[in-house]
């Protein structure tokens, strides 16, 4: 098994404790483990990976591209999707480095319910399942504190609802990264999807911006400890069950290996018409909101969105702005 311990600067230290000699894990649960060590990594790395791009943008300026590499890696790292993937959607860069950077450090590490949450997780689920969803409900904890600190600090909820946005996408898009239990797959990246938990906090957060400027409940009137309550509070209240949890990671993982053989822009549009993501699920319409608003277009000419559209209203308005 694993622990988890947090640094002032947001990066998960992941440590081992010694395995009971009559441990029911497979064997191969330890290359789980340490798949999911490196997605934590990777993830948490103030510095992207810095796989060349080879002419991602034939149509713009060198000079631009060359400015925000280190942007669109970053980018990259959260959706899954690369620079030329934007290109050819026609869309531009949906945050910079400094803006991802922002909403990630906007949290209180100290809190010591991050690792009362994950300790509770792990002694419900077999590893590498406990350890997947104690990071899910630690990224949980944090992101929905940092929406709340992020729009208290800027006075929008810009940054953090297109942050959901690439986390919901990299939960799909990155699902090639997966650990296994028995005969199941789990996408590691199912841990990072915070989307529902951050929507629910912009939706409050533009509540209280909202109001009188005088008003005791204003945001700005907000101290860093009541912040703090009323994130756990959302927290506690949405965060999902494990079963809900691992039935995510497990369609996720499964779905996105099903469609690795395609290329990218056509991906997510073939799970949902093979129907290998359920459209009645919310986390699915989640996707699919996010995909929509990001990659404009991409999904719109599916009748199952369409059907979605005429049913809920507009795709990008099915979630909390």
């Amino acid at each position: 098994m694993a622990t988890v311990r947090t640094s002032p600067h947001g990066i998960l230290n992941v440590g081992r404790l010694p395995q009971p000699a009559n441990t029911d894990t497979p064997s191969s649960s330890s290359g789980s483990d340490h798949r999911i060590i490196a997605w934590l990594f990777r993830s948490s790395a103030k510095k992207a990976r810095t796989t060349p791009v080879s002419d991602p943008f034939p149509a713009y300026a060198k000079s631009r591209l060359t400015e925000t590499q280190d942007d669109w890696q970053t980018v990259a790292n959260l959706c899954g999707h690369l620079a030329e993937d934007f290109s050819a959607a026609g869309v531009g860069l949906p945050l910079t480095g400094a803006e991802i950077d922002h909403f990630r450090r906007n949290h209180r590490e100290a809190d010591y319910r991050v690792g009362r949450d994950f300790l509770a997780a792990r002694s419900e689920l077999p590893s590498p399942l406990a350890e997947l969803f104690g990071v899910y409900r630690h990224r949980v904890r944090l992101d929905t504190e940092a929406a709340f600190f992020v729009a208290q600090a800027t006075g929008s909820t810009r940054v953090a609802r297109i942050m959901a946005d690439l986390l919901a996408i990299g939960g799909f898009a990155n699902g090639h990264e997966c650990v296994s239990h028995l005969t199941m797959t789990y996408a590691v990246p199912a841990a990072f999807d915070t989307s529902d938990l951050i929507d629910r906090a912009n939706h409050e957060a533009a509540r209280r911006l909202a109001m009188p400027i005088d008003h005791p409940a204003h945001l700005l009137k907000l101290s860093p400890d009541e912040i703090s309550v009323l994130a756990t509070n959302i927290a506690e209240r949405h965060v999902m069950t494990p079963s809900e949890f691992l039935e995510k990671a497990n369609l996720l993982a499964e779905a996105r290996q099903d469609v690795n053989r395609l290329s990218r822009e056509k991906q997510f549009t073939t799970a949902i018409e093979e129907g290998d993501l359920p459209l009645n699920m919310l986390w699915v319409t989640r996707i699919c909101a996010a995909y929509v608003r990001i990659f404009d277009g991409w999904l719109t000419s599916l009748p199952e969105i369409e059907a979605i559209v005429h049913q809920g209203g507009e795709c990008r308005d099915l979630v909390f702005d």
